[in-house]
């Protein structure tokens, strides 16, 4: 395998794993386990991180992936899905780097049930939202995935 292909697999599987961790952490919300919530979605945020640094040293080292299908495809189907990827992820984005701040910052004295007094409201519904875009952004990465390396060109 390839330093290439290493690097791909690498930004899949840590986004994978993020995105598990923030399900497991919206889970423990749904649950009132405030402390596991917020260590999973720290912990969660700092994957998002460190799988941010691993795809922009991916497009640095190697550059843009060429969609190898016919001109027809790459404008019906590819370009869409990378639209709406794109979209779904710089929202993901935003609205995750958004509510770490307001779950961090409307805390009273640490983690718990009743820690939040200032925008437990707006934390909840913007990670409802979250959840949403987050999901998005995982399937359309594996259908672009799909698209760059798995497509079968028709020749």
């Amino acid at each position: 395998m390839n330093a290439h292909d290493v690097m791909w697999y690498g930004v899949l599987l840590t986004m994978t794993v993020a995105y598990l961790m923030a399900l497991w952490g919206a889970r423990a919300a749904k649950h009132h386990n405030v402390p596991q919530h917020a260590q999973w979605m720290i912990a969660a945020c700092t994957l998002v991180g460190v799988w941010l640094l691993g795809y922009v040293t991916k497009q640095v080292m190697f550059g843009r992936d060429q969609f190898l299908g016919t001109s027809e495809e790459y404008w019906q189907y590819y370009i869409p899905v990378l639209v709406i990827h794109t979209s779904l992820a710089v929202t993901t984005i935003g609205l995750g780097i958004a509510n770490l701040y307001t779950g961090l910052t409307g805390l009273r004295f640490g983690t718990g049930v009743g820690a939040m007094v200032n925008g437990v409201g707006r934390h909840r519904m913007q990670g409802k939202v979250l959840v949403g875009t987050f999901s998005g952004t995982i399937v359309t990465a594996y259908v672009v995935y799909v698209m760059l390396f798995r497509w079968v060109p028709s020749q």
